[in-house]
């Protein structure tokens, strides 16, 4: 029932994103095959500036908030946080007073991604974007492009050098904050055919399927500067 309960909450979500129509004519390719691409940010380069939000005010997210955060995400599961926590992510809160309306979750270690199925194995100097996520309520206010600045910024004080994440090719409000907001730049994509039980994974770019159960992105010197279309 868990993972029905997740389907279906993630169908609803999808839906306020997409709209009905727009929902009808992605979930069958989606079932079908899923696709993402990855962006990377060189924190070597000149960052944007974090944008002066007075409303917003951001905390570290600590066990104690775990109902705050499964509150804003029917989705998402307790098991599934202590999974995160387990990994060593770090997740970072936002607030509008004293109501939860965002969390992001970022790892400096290889991550497991449950969306992929494989384990992102991060290099030197990475920093992952493993998720996400916005209150209803509260979209369209620019505080995903906000919190992810911060993190930029975050990052290179503490000597990373490459920020890496990834968006399905349909979320539009991702690939708009990802390429015009943040800078990123498209290095290739990742997913895989569903045939029943089975999946037929493929990488594109500078994506590299590394074995049975990982993925990297190559090293930034190896990364040739290119931009996907869709």
């Amino acid at each position: 029932m868990g993972r029905v309960r997740e389907l279906l909450h993630r169908l609803l979500d999808a839906n306020r994103t997409l709209g009905l129509r727009r929902l009808l004519w992605v979930a069958p390719q989606w079932l079908l095959r899923q696709e993402y691409l990855v962006y990377v940010k060189d924190l070597r380069l000149p960052l944007p500036e974090v944008p002066a939000h007075e409303s917003l005010r951001w905390t570290c997210f600590t066990e104690a908030q775990i109902d705050r955060v499964l509150a804003i995400n029917a989705a998402l599961s307790e098991a599934e946080i202590r999974r995160r926590l387990k990994e060593g992510q770090e997740c970072l809160l936002c607030w509008i007073g004293e109501s939860l309306v965002y969390y992001r979750w970022d790892a400096t270690a290889s991550p497991y991604l449950p969306y992929l199925g494989k384990t992102l194995r991060l290099l030197q100097g990475d920093i992952n974007a493993t998720d996400a996520f916005t209150h209803p309520a509260f979209r369209g206010r620019g505080i995903h492009a906000a919190s992810t600045i911060v993190v930029l910024h975050r990052a290179r004080d503490l000597g990373l050098s490459r920020f890496i994440t990834a968006a399905a090719w349909w979320n539009a409000p991702a690939l708009r904050v990802n390429l015009q907001k943040s800078g990123h730049t498209v290095v290739g994509t990742v997913g895989f055919w569903n045939a029943g039980v089975w999946r037929y994974y493929f990488a594109t770019g500078d994506v590299r399927l590394e074995n049975s159960t990982s993925v990297y992105v190559r090293p930034l010197d190896q990364v040739g500067a290119r931009t996907l279309h869709h």
